[in-house]
């Protein structure tokens, strides 16, 4: 299930790449933003599937998971209680698909991440994004000047929920607990 949806986001990934002909990225800093973005892409996607009625997330319709589902599937209490608190924020702030996917665009695109060699560009990259979303939500919202950086302060906890999820990953690795190929590579795992 999980290499799955790593492979599906990968996709989705690579495609956001080839779209954009003014700017063009080396090959190792996409390999640099994809690694980087990848868990905070799945922490947003899981977010959206939110369902605060019955504090479960639903995956692919029929593939509902709660705390207890997480804990069973090898995840720590440290690492999943951070991730229904902020899929209940983001729920709180009532995001649509397109705000989602735009805020997952600015996080793919940032500059910041470990071994990004051309900073400048991935900025190009995002900036577009950044603009695209401030618009929208004034469009959609005037009355609610706060909400666009509120969006970007999530962004905030969203880099703090990824570490978190590294710790995660190392206390797995502590425990001798293989991960699959795929995830071993995203996550700079090597056993």
């Amino acid at each position: 299930m999980i290499q799955q949806l790593v492979a599906a986001q990968l996709q989705c990934n690579k495609r956001s790449f080839s779209d954009q002909p003014k700017v063009t990225l080396g090959r190792e800093d996409q390999i640099a933003l994809l690694k980087a973005s990848t868990i905070e892409i799945m922490l947003l996607e899981t977010a959206r599937r939110y369902n605060h009625e019955t504090e479960c997330i639903t995956f692919l319709k029929d593939f509902t998971y709660s705390k207890d589902d997480f804990h069973r599937a090898g995840l720590q209490v440290e690492f999943i209680n951070p991730i229904f608190e902020f899929s209940r924020a983001m729920r709180r702030l009532g995001l649509d698909d397109a705000e989602y996917a735009l805020l997952i665009a600015i996080n793919i695109f940032s500059a910041d991440r470990p071994n990004v060699q051309e900073p400048g560009r991935v900025e190009a990259l995002q900036q577009p994004y950044v603009e695209a979303l401030l618009s929208y939500t004034r469009i959609k919202r005037p009355q609610d000047q706060l909400r666009f950086p509120r969006m970007l302060m999530k962004l905030v906890s969203l880099r703090t929920l990824s570490s978190v999820h590294s710790e995660q990953v190392f206390a797995l690795r502590l425990q001798d607990k293989k991960l699959p190929p795929l995830l071993s590579e995203i996550w700079d795992v090597h056993e």
